[in-house]
């Protein structure tokens, strides 16, 4: 495998939502605090899969980290040649800190994520962009020594993103909680190897309501991913552990 192993970790409705409503993100903790779980129990769950795999990566989506409608702050001009920022930015203060334990990975293809936060002490960010994206933003991610690798045109190329990691990282297991979009592209190109959901007893509902997996529709010749089942447990309070391997064609 050219790529790290990729596990997908999340929390749903019986139904599948990944949140209560359009727009909301994975940062909007009170608003799941009852209803996709407490802070304490999601914890708990997601240790469990910390602690089994010991992954390298967390990696997250913009849509759970950023609104949609969110207003971005602005970026300062860029008057330098734009080709040098194209290029991977992996400085060596960060790769080499002593202490780094891994990495937080965000993917973002459209320049959204321009807080400047740069991560923990042992797990600094790593953005993951594409060409797509404006100089201005890369200009800015590098004034601030956060590394980013480049991948694809106009959208992140997921499997080439994956590939450098390994590569250019030595990563070997990425930990993901980002359902619906991420969670989607990474199904629909053969990324995910394992998928863990907790499913809660409510039903939520809604036409624009985040869903687990969120990917164009299947052609008339597609078929659907097959799983193979690894573990089921249910809990007397009405919550839901399934985990599944995909299957490879």
């Amino acid at each position: 495998m050219d790529r790290p192993y990729v596990i997908l970790c999340v929390s749903a409705s019986i139904d599948g939502r990944i949140s209560l409503g359009p727009d909301r993100t994975l940062m909007d903790i009170d608003e799941r605090d009852d209803v996709l779980g407490t802070r304490e129990e999601w914890e708990a769950f997601y240790r469990g899969f910390e602690e089994r795999h010991q992954p390298d990566v967390y990696m997250e989506g913009s849509n759970m980290l950023v609104k949609e409608n969110s207003e971005l702050r602005k970026l300062d001009p860029y008057n330098g040649d734009p080709g040098t920022l194209y290029r991977d930015y992996l400085p060596r203060e960060v790769v080499d800190r002593p202490g780094r334990k891994g990495w937080l990975a965000a993917v973002d293809g459209r320049s959204r994520l321009r807080s400047g936060y740069t991560g923990e002490q042992d797990r600094p960010i790593l953005h993951l962009v594409s060409r797509g994206v404006s100089p201005e933003y890369l200009w800015c991610l590098r004034r601030t020594g956060i590394p980013y690798l480049v991948a694809g045109d106009e959208r992140v190329d997921l499997a080439l993103a994956l590939s450098k990691m390994k590569d250019k990282l030595g990563v070997k297991t990425v930990l993901t909680s980002s359902g619906g979009r991420l969670a989607g592209a990474l199904l629909k190109h053969g990324l995910l190897d394992e998928v863990h959901i907790r499913f809660n007893p409510v039903i939520i509902g809604g036409f624009n309501t985040p869903v687990l997996f969120a990917s164009p529709d299947l052609t008339e010749d597609e078929p659907p991913v097959s799983l193979q089942v690894i573990d089921t447990r249910a809990c007397s309070d009405g919550h839901i552990f399934v985990g599944y391997r995909v299957i490879r064609h």
